[in-house]
């Protein structure tokens, strides 16, 4: 389940950030199209680093955990 401070990567093709790695910031429990705000690192061309993505534009990248 994605909530929120999950990494999720980016699965939208036409997306500026397809294939990269962002931070779940918000997950509106409504009925947006698109309710899933991810935040990335690096910013777009228009000065931006966030965008939302329907749940099935993304996937959970699981990360290992050290011990």
């Amino acid at each position: 389940m994605i909530q929120k401070g999950s990494t999720v990567r980016i699965l939208r093709k036409e997306s500026y950030w397809y294939n990269e790695s962002g931070t779940v910031v918000v997950v509106d429990q409504g009925k947006l199209r698109y309710p899933v705000l991810v935040r990335f690192t690096k910013v777009n061309y228009a000065g931006t680093n966030t965008n939302n993505f329907a749940l099935n534009e993304i996937e959970e990248v699981v990360t290992k955990k050290s011990s």
